[in-house]
């Protein structure tokens, strides 16, 4: 009989496929935009000269990749939209959180797909150690964060849905 696997997303997955914020996939496209539209035409006429730079090959490649993994990822990626009926207090994927943070600040947190992470200082991949403790807790709750520097208490003291609500 043949064995059934059973898929485990990726943080910042649902059913297999990525889980972006609206504005993280604008941004990303723009990104790719940018990549295509300016930089790589910027590069060319450097990757003909006679006595070229490498690091500048090595650069259009990168590019060059970044811009077709990334075109991979949005076609293939939804876009969080959470009815706020329907929300049950909980911390989701994209939702802004209001933490205190390990130095005992008060800080804006966003839970989002790591490819969408690196896009403001608000954002932190599904996968960082906050994200994991804080995805499903709820305002008032305080959940442990387990970071390489030891665990440390983190006190949830909101939810915003700006950026994933569903548009009327």
């Amino acid at each position: 009989m043949p064995r059934r696997t059973v898929r485990v997303d990726k943080p910042g997955e649902a059913n297999g496929r990525p889980q972006l914020t609206r504005e993280g996939y604008d941004q990303l496209q723009r990104r790719v935009e940018d990549i295509r539209e300016r930089r790589l035409p910027e590069m060319r006429p450097l990757l003909v000269e006679t006595e070229r730079d490498e690091r500048v090959v090595a650069e259009f490649e990168r590019l060059t990749a970044e811009a077709d993994a990334t075109e991979i990822l949005l076609a293939n990626a939804d876009v969080i939209s959470i009815d706020p009926l329907a929300v049950d207090g909980r911390i989701a994927l994209g939702m802004r959180v209001q933490v205190v943070l390990a130095d005992g600040t008060a800080g804006w947190v966003r839970p989002v797909h790591p490819d969408e992470a690196f896009l403001d200082d608000e954002r932190v991949s599904a996968s960082a150690p906050i994200a994991v403790a804080l995805l499903d807790a709820r305002a008032g709750h305080t959940v442990w964060v387990d970071a390489p520097t030891g665990a440390w208490p983190c006190e949830v003291l909101g939810i915003d849905l700006q950026g994933v609500a569903a548009e009327e």
